[in-house]
């Protein structure tokens, strides 16, 4: 039996590609749940802004941002190295990291999506509070460490530094 189980599996035939094949349907319906959940988010995330009465505006990349204090620095530009103080939530207030310094290269490193937009043309010694969709966050799997699955952020950001 070893001797067929070796022999079959060591043909020097090309073998055919694997298609996947998604029918319409599958293709309509995982857009459909897609769609419904992202309403979903943004019915949540409209939701605490008022509950908070926060002052926040809405952006077209899908993200909110509110200025706290708009700080007198350096602009941050695309290639600005930027040292951030941060505090990042849920939705639901739980705090995932607090007070972490993050520091990173505009538009140049693995940083969060959001962040790198929500921080284009902000000065060094602002005080910012941003809410990104899981889309704009740490997407479907999270960080795998204290961000959970499809998670919106709430991050409170002072910018401490740009080069």
């Amino acid at each position: 039996m070893l001797l067929l189980l070796c022999c079959s599996c060591s043909s020097n035939e090309p073998r055919e590609a694997v298609k996947q094949v998604t029918s319409s349907f599958e293709t309509e319906t995982l857009t459909e749940v897609n769609r419904q959940l992202v309403e979903k988010e943004t019915d949540n995330i409209e939701a605490l802004i008022c509950k908070k009465n926060w002052k926040m505006n809405y952006h077209p990349e899908g993200y909110y941002s509110m200025v706290i204090n708009e700080g007198q620095g350096k602009k941050i530009q695309d290639n600005s190295t930027v040292e951030l103080l941060c505090k990042i939530q849920l939705l639901d207030g739980t705090v995932c990291y607090e007070n972490q310094i993050r520091s990173f290269k505009i538009n140049k490193t693995e940083e969060i999506a959001g962040l790198h937009q929500g921080l284009l043309g902000r000065r060094e010694g602002a005080q910012l509070r941003f809410i990104f969709p899981f889309h704009m966050a740490y997407g479907l799997s999270g960080d795998r460490d204290k961000v959970p699955l499809r998670a919106a952020l709430i991050f409170e950001v002072d910018i401490l530094n740009v080069n």
